[in-house]
């Protein structure tokens, strides 16, 4: 994600802010312009205080766009679940910028809303995941102990808030822009026959002792449990391209013409090889940027020419659905 400026003094401001350092002017970020304002001339989000929302709300609404969107609150009745419960919303912000800045609807053709609950498992246990564009979140998974737990337990390199999100709203978007298009095809031809039976497909994959896997032809290991789940992962890990290379653009780097354009606004190239060409060096930057603090990778993940060929379909689909919005305008 791309730095932000202070509308008063212009210094840089993050994503998440409320407030600038330098000036100690209140800020809040328009969801209208994506861009920061001055809380002076917007009217807060009411989830502001509880949950340090910074987003702005128009007309006679109460919550931001991003607060309306969840359906259920975990229960507040603890200071930590609170707390969790803001570190969801956060991650859960940055999904919705995303999604903005790649013009994508939060409504389906068939009319499902984009929507989320985001529940404790004080009374009975909780699954992430997605049915027909409500996505499910396990408050634990924003506690960073239980969280951790779990990515070894599982055998996962990766394992993060934001990361959940882009991938649950990846089965919404296969829903809208995959099902029933021009699409259905290639996508079977590249990720398999989403026909196969999903619940007996993951049963089998927790069900394995041995939890290698082809690391040339799939993304994760979980990405081979059934191809609608490899979509999900792939269609996550395309976000994370993106939302990186929009972070890279504000850096002090030395970069040809080319790249210079693809940074105008990764979230809008319609060249995926440009977006390939800057991701493949930058990932391997920032790991060895991460070993010499020693730290673990960033991006412990391999693109593949398989890989490479389902990450192209991604950007194809996500390319002609905005095409064919321009069109209809």
């Amino acid at each position: 994600m791309r730095e932000f400026q202070c509308p008063s003094c212009r210094q840089a401001v993050s994503f998440e802010q409320t407030e600038c350092a330098t000036c100690g002017n209140q800020l809040t970020f328009d969801p209208s312009c994506i861009g920061m304002t001055l809380l002076a001339s917007k009217r807060p989000c009411s989830n502001r205080d509880i949950i340090r929302c910074n987003w702005s709300v128009d007309g006679a609404e109460s919550y931001c766009e991003a607060c309306r969107l969840t359906r259920t609150i975990p229960n507040l009745g603890s200071a930590r679940n609170v707390m969790l419960w803001r570190r969801v919303e956060a991650a859960k912000r940055r999904l919705l910028y995303d999604l903005r800045r790649l013009r994508l609807p939060l409504v389906s053709r068939s009319g499902a809303s984009v929507a989320f609950d985001i529940l404790s498992a004080e009374t009975a246990p909780i699954l992430t995941g997605h049915l027909s564009g409500l996505i499910t979140l396990n408050l634990a998974e924003a506690d960073d102990v239980e969280r951790e737990a779990r990515r070894v337990s599982f055998r996962e390199p990766y394992r993060t808030l934001l990361g959940h999100f882009r991938h649950e709203i990846g089965h919404f978007y296969w829903d809208g822009l995959v099902d029933g298009t021009n699409f259905r095809a290639p996508f079977r031809l590249i990720f398999g026959d989403e026909t196969q039976d999903y619940q007996a497909a993951l049963r089998s994959y927790y069900g394995r002792a041995d939890r290698s896997y082809d690391r040339t032809g799939f993304i994760s290991a979980y990405a081979t449990s059934h191809p609608w789940e490899d979509w999900a992962e792939t269609f996550a890990h395309f976000l994370h391209i993106l939302s990186t290379l929009d972070s890279v653009a504000g850096l002090p780097l030395a970069l040809d013409e080319r790249a210079r354009q693809t940074l105008t606004d990764p979230y809008l190239e319609s060249d995926f090889e440009a977006l390939l060409a800057l991701w493949e060096p930058l990932s391997r930057g920032i790991n060895e940027l991460n070993r010499s603090l020693g730290m673990s990778d960033a991006y412990p993940f391999d693109i593949s020419p398989a890989v490479k060929g389902k990450l192209h379909l991604v950007h194809m689909v996500i390319s002609a659905f905005r095409d064919q919005q321009r069109l209809a305008a």
